[in-house]
């Protein structure tokens, strides 16, 4: 993918531009994840399968190319578009968007001010994450959670199993219906992390159907409740619920007749029983469907449909 290389090349700096540039496009078409860290092994992820880089191409982890301070500082530069504090806000949620719906995670020295993170200097390291949009990939449950009517969903999974590229499909095909099975809706989405749309300057990178609304970098709590208030959803998405907020905020959105479609991290559904803000929800008795994926054979993996009472519907 030469476009997508060049875009990603244009972001590095130094020794790590010219490690970049000498590597094979198709890596950067599988790659989900590019670690640079100060003084540790830089490597591309796709999957589970980690390649460490050096001025010779692939190499072992000993064998690592380690960045440098000029480095950091000058990818830091770069991703700012040489003015930090123009992206001051994102900064203090740890993250930078870019175009393409790439999300660049920050690590470094928090500075507090009245115990809020106010920014975060000395940069130590960047996760560059890259989105995967693939289209159709919720074909195959889509019956499970729209017949007879949409049910309140929640995709639970392991980190790096495909949970935001299945909820993304998910929203694409409610949004603009599938003929012969049903119309589409209006969809609104809270998208905290700039990761779902990958919207950047208010255009939204990745397809989600042409009748979504999103609110892009708000707390997802608050979210909710302005989508509720101005945009007349049917259904309502987003990523990683994780507090009480939230939780309450899902309630009163279900009490108004909007259906909720979001994740969670857990390891299975049996791990998911055992959480304490699930818990909190199966109190409440608010999901219907509950999709539960792993990474068994690769990113996406279906392990089954269960049903409000944690019967499994498919495999």
């Amino acid at each position: 993918m030469k476009s997508f290389k060049k875009f990603i090349i244009g972001y590095m700096w130094g020794k790590i531009k010219k490690i970049f540039e000498d590597i094979d496009d198709e890596i950067f078409e599988s790659a989900e994840e590019i670690r640079i860290r100060l003084n540790k092994p830089l490597y591309i992820r796709a999957g589970t399968n980690e390649r460490f880089l050096n001025e010779k191409g692939f190499s072992d982890i000993h064998m690592a190319y380690t960045p440098t301070r000029d480095d950091i500082n000058g990818i830091m530069e770069l991703i700012s578009g040489f003015s930090v504090y123009a992206f001051e806000e994102e900064i203090k949620r740890g993250f930078i968007p870019l175009p393409k719906g790439v999300r660049v995670g920050i690590c470094g020295k928090a500075v507090l001010e009245d115990g809020q993170v106010k920014t975060i200097k000395n940069i130590s390291g960047f996760n560059f994450r890259i989105p995967k949009e693939i289209i159709g990939c919720s074909e195959k449950i889509i019956d499970f959670i729209t017949y007879p009517k949409i049910f309140h969903t929640l995709i639970v999974s392991p980190p790096c199993c495909g949970k935001t590229t299945l909820l993304r499909d998910i929203i694409k095909n409610l949004s603009d219906g599938m003929d012969g099975k049903f119309d589409g809706v209006n969809i609104g989405v809270a998208d905290e992390r700039s990761e779902i749309a990958g919207t950047f300057l208010g255009n939204q990178e990745n397809d989600l159907g042409n009748r979504t609304d999103v609110i892009d970098g708000g707390k997802k709590e608050q979210s909710i409740y302005m989508l509720l208030r101005a945009m007349a959803p049917q259904v309502i998405a987003f990523d990683e619920i994780g507090n009480a907020g939230e939780v309450q905020a899902v309630c009163d959105a279900a009490n108004s007749g909007v259906k909720i479609i979001c994740t969670i991290h857990s390891e299975d559904i049996n791990d998911l029983r055992t959480r304490f803000i699930f818990k909190e929800m199966e109190k409440r008795n608010i999901f219907e469907r509950y999709i539960v994926l792993s990474g068994k054979n690769g990113a996406g993996t279906i392990e089954g449909v269960y049903d409000r009472d944690f019967r499994k519907i498919i495999k």
